[in-house]
Order: C-alpha cells, then sequence, then structure tokens
C-alpha cells in the first residue's frame, strides 16, 4: 500500500542522509542511526510489497513503479550482506542515497496502462515468472554493489596515484577490499543472472514452445551476461585485478541500465 511505501521512502531518505553525513565526518553514531532506519524503512517496505502483491493478485514486477520499488529493496539487502561481511563503512554512503532515490521513483511513478499482468500470467509454468524475475533484480542489485565498488576503486586509486591524499582516501575501504567486494558481488550477481535467464526460457518453451524471440531485452541481456562471464573468466583465469576489473564493472553497469530502461522502451516481447 502507498502508505507503507511512503514511510519506507521517508525512512530511507534519513538514512542516507545520515550515512553520507556519517562518510564525510566519520562519526559510527551518524552510522547506527542510518541503520536503524534503514531497517525500519525496510520492514515498511517489505510490507508495501506483500500488500501489493496480495491487492494486485499478480507478482508486482511488471511496472516500472513496481520495478523500482523491487530494486531499492533488493538493493537493501545486497548492502546488508556486503556490510555485514567486510564492514566497508563508506560502502552505505554510496548505495543508501540510490536506494532513497529508487523508491521515491517508484512513489511517483505511474502505472502503465497498456500493461495487462493478469493477461501475461495465463499459460503454463506461470510459477516460472516470480523466480525469472526475482533472480533477475538480485542480479542488478549485485551489479550495483559492483558499480559502486568500481567507483570507489578508481577514486582510491587516483588519490593513491596522484599522492593527494584526501576525503576519499581517508574514508574509503583499502584496495584490495574494494577488489574482493567487486569481484564477490559479480560471482553473485553473475549465478542470479544465469538462473533467471534459465528460468525465462524455461517460462517462455512452456507457454509457446520458444525459449529465444530475439527481442530486445533478450539480446541485452545475454550480452551482459557474457561481459560478466568475461570478467569472471579473465578474473580466475589472467589475474584480472584492480583498475581493469573496475572499469569492465562500469560498462557492465551501462548494459545493465540499459537492459532494465532501454529494452522496455524499444518494445518487443518483454513489455514487463
Amino acid at each position: 500500500m502507498k502508505i507503507f511505501l511512503l514511510t519506507a521512502l521517508a525512512a530511507y531518505i534519513v538514512a542516507a542522509i545520515h550515512s553520507v553525513l556519517g562518510f564525510i565526518n566519520q562519526k559510527r553514531a551518524l552510522e547506527r542511526v542510518a541503520h536503524l532506519s534503514l531497517g525500519f524503512g525496510f520492514a515498511a517496505h517489505t510490507i508495501a510489497l506483500i500488500m501489493d502483491w496480495a491487492s494486485g493478485g499478480y507478482y508486482p514486477l511488471f511496472h516500472f513503479s513496481e520495478t523500482f520499488s523491487f530494486l531499492g529493496w533488493a538493493l537493501v539487502i545486497a548492502y546488508a550482506i556486503f556490510f555485514r561481511h567486510y564492514r566497508a563503512h563508506a560502502l552505505g554512503g554510496f548505495t543508501l542515497p540510490l536506494v532513497a532515490l529508487l523508491v521515491l521513483a517508484a512513489n511517483i511513478s505511474q502505472k502503465e496502462g497498456d500493461l495487462r499482468p493478469h493477461a501475461l500470467m495465463r499459460g503454463e509454468a506461470t510459477w516460472l515468472f516470480p523466480i525469472h524475475t526475482t533472480s533477475l533484480f538480485f542480479a542488478y542489485a549485485a551489479f550495483v554493489v559492483v558499480f559502486i565498488a568500481s567507483i570507489m576503486y578508481l577514486l582510491q586509486e587516483r588519490e593513491l596515484k596522484l599522492k593527494h591524499f584526501g576525503i576519499a582516501f581517508h574514508r574509503l575501504p583499502a584496495l584490495a577490499t574494494i577488489d574482493e567486494i567487486s569481484a564477490v558481488a559479480a560471482s553473485i550477481g553473475f549465478a542470479f543472472l544465469t538462473l533467471g535467464i534459465i528460468a525465462g526460457m524455461s517460462w517462455s518453451f512452456a507457454r509457446d514452445g520458444r525459449v529465444w524471440r530475439n527481442d530486445p531485452k533478450e539480446v541485452l541481456a545475454a550480452t551482459t551476461w557474457l561481459l560478466y562471464l568475461a570478467l569472471l573468466s579473465q578474473r580466475h583465469l589472467a589475474g584480472w585485478r584492480g583498475r581493469r576489473a573496475a572499469w569492465v564493472g562500469v560498462a557492465g553497469f551501462a548494459l545493465v541500465l540499459c537492459t532494465f530502461f532501454g529494452a522496455r522502451l524499444m518494445g518487443g516481447y518483454h513489455v514487463f
């Protein structure tokens, strides 16, 4: 329901502001406030997603407002996992403002009148749709973490190269830690992307006997899959680390944006 999503937005804005201030001032008290607010917002957000699903009667990942909301929710989970494991305090200053922007977009976006979720959900193996879409959105959330880690790496490397030890140098994690976050997030994202593509192909085959329609979203998703496959392969086989991997992470995020926005605007089978 709208009230819960608005509550989540308010809490995420508070979390984002305190996280950014905590990053600048290096005060853990501000970070604790950010995390408390984030937890409260996440609870309200989860209730909003469940109630949308129950009231709409379909899995709420069709309209832009629903996809913005779900991506923000998945990104909170991704942030919580990586913060808990690495204690990378700077991660919140980059991630939580993006969460707030996504939930803001979810609140102000209107549902597209030309989409008919109930019609699209008819046919065989409809249970695969939630697996297909949820896996893809967790993949997108992981790739956002890859992008943020890549930006942090490039900033930190620049500080070291110029021997200009400013605000970024003293607040960002060590290069090795950032690189490990990027590598782990890329691996998780690739696994979810693979599962999402397989579930989507299986659902399509169960519906009308086709696994590939050659529409823009499928082509861009396959290109994204190949790029991250190349990144992970080169990391393991050729020892890619640091700057090169960071720039590939940035390129991969650009492909994710094209898949998320561009393919839908270009039309085709994937109108959701």
